[in-house]
């Protein structure tokens, strides 16, 4: 005999009021103040200042290739809140284009550009995944997503230094795509991941998302498989910090 008491977690509604001074990331790992070239600011993602911003220039286009639906405002800070906020393995980060006037929805300095983070993290196999990974519609095919995750690898695969300064050392990085999106697949390889192979199966799509059948005994919804990329430490140190570098340099 035996017990489990497991209960799933009720979901909480989420909110942009929260001040930022008092915003708790409920993060396992150092989440970094502000990360930054000279063209893109990523910050962790404060809905009282971002959510606004980001979701008015939103699109139901950029679920396409998503495992999520969002398709309210309320429904997107439950997303922020349940999904990414209560995950002590999860923090979500704001992407700024600083070449842009000031953005007066979120007091930001620049435009909104893009909504990143880091999901699955674990410190104990120094390991996690960038993800979600939005580029706006506006800031695609320019220099933003490439400064984004550029900045995103440096601090997870730069080894700390005494000075508090440097990343966290961490020895693998994983990008996952959806198949249908080569483009995801294809930035990936330019900022240096290595494609791993095909995780068959790996989400369960929200209600009417066409996908991978299934029988009915296993759900109703449709599954998608994910193509699986990653940048591990040796990448890093035998010349993927240069290829990176010279990616945010160029465009």
């Amino acid at each position: 005999m035996f017990i489990n008491s497991y209960k799933p977690p009720k979901p909480i509604i989420g909110s942009d009021t929260e001040p930022p001074e008092s915003y708790d990331l409920n993060c396992n790992i150092a989440v970094p103040q502000r990360l930054e070239t000279d063209r893109v600011l990523v910050v962790p993602f404060i809905p009282s200042l971002h959510a606004k911003a980001y979701y008015e220039s939103w699109s139901l286009d950029l679920e396409n290739y998503l495992a999520l639906s969002t398709p309210t405002y309320q429904s997107f800070l439950d997303f922020i809140e349940n999904i990414l906020r209560r995950s002590a393995n999860a923090v979500a980060f704001a992407v700024i284009d600083k070449t842009k006037p000031a953005d007066p929805r979120g007091n930001i300095p620049g435009r909104f550009a893009g909504l990143y983070g880091y999901t699955s993290i674990s410190p104990q196999n120094l390991a996690l995944e960038i993800g979600p990974a939005v580029t706006l519609p506006e800031f695609q095919r320019t220099f933003v997503t490439s400064h984004a995750v550029g900045l995103l690898l440096k601090y997870a695969l730069d080894v700390p230094k005494e000075d508090g300064t440097g990343g966290l050392g961490f020895r693998r990085v994983v990008w996952s795509a959806n198949p249908d999106n080569m483009a995801s697949v294809t930035a990936a390889e330019r900022m240096g991941f290595k494609r791993e192979g095909v995780t068959r199966y790996s989400w369960v799509l929200p209600d009417g998302r066409p996908g991978k059948a299934v029988d009915s005994k296993r759900g109703a919804n449709n599954g998608r498989d994910s193509v699986i990329l990653s940048f591990c430490w040796d990448d890093w140190e035998n010349g993927g910090r240069e290829l990176v570098e010279s990616r945010i340099s160029r465009v």
